[in-house]
């Protein structure tokens, strides 16, 4: 029986004067002792550097053939409201908290005021967004989105799904809609986990 994915109120993260992060999901699946990140694994990654090629950081493979999708859905959001929603999907946060990582993450990066951050951690099963603070969104509207079109989608391993799901949900917000339920594809549970326990994953961008 899997446990639901758990989220916590919005905050500001100390030290960060420009974003705030609302943390989404780290919480316990009961799947072969997945659950909430504790010491950093031995592929642990410590905030990125973001693709340059676009908006999709995928070091774990989780897109697969279904990556256009995604990117498609990303320029749809830019293109009717100017807002760049970037994905990363990792093995795992580090041991950081999912929302230390991603706000980390968007700090390192440079993301401003038309910028939100996805962040997937898939073999830790947590993930957190980070939005700045004069975004535009409420925080009633990002709550809303994370429950209808990302955690459906997470809970049944579908990555693409939750990004797509996030792109859509936020575009509907923007536009005074309500945000649409996702067509929910299941995939795989560890997208590029194995027995390799090495050094970091590659660069699937």
């Amino acid at each position: 029986m899997r446990a639901p994915w758990s989220r916590s109120k919005r905050h500001t993260t100390p030290g960060r004067s420009v974003r705030a992060g609302l943390l989404l999901a780290a919480a316990l699946l009961g799947l072969g002792g997945w659950g909430v990140a504790g010491a950093p694994a031995a592929r642990a990654e410590d905030p990125v550097t973001l693709s340059r090629q676009g908006q999709i950081t995928d070091r774990v493979g989780a897109l697969g053939d279904r990556k256009a999708a995604v990117a498609a859905a990303l320029e749809k959001l830019y293109a009717a409201h100017r807002i760049q929603l970037f994905v990363a999907y990792v093995h795992d946060f580090s041991g950081r908290s999912a929302q230390s990582w991603a706000d980390a993450t968007a700090q390192k990066n440079g993301l401003g005021r038309d910028d939100v951050l996805l962040a997937v951690a898939t073999e830790a099963r947590q993930y957190a967004y980070s939005a700045d603070v004069d975004s535009g969104f409420t925080e009633a509207q990002l709550a809303d989105v994370a429950r209808v079109a990302i955690e459906p989608a997470l809970r049944q391993n579908d990555w693409a799904g939750a990004a797509i799901g996030a792109a859509d949900g936020y575009r509907a917000v923007l536009s005074g809609k309500p945000v649409p339920e996702p067509a929910v594809t299941p995939g795989v549970a560890d997208p590029g986990g194995g027995p390799d326990g090495g050094g970091g994953a590659g660069d699937y961008v």
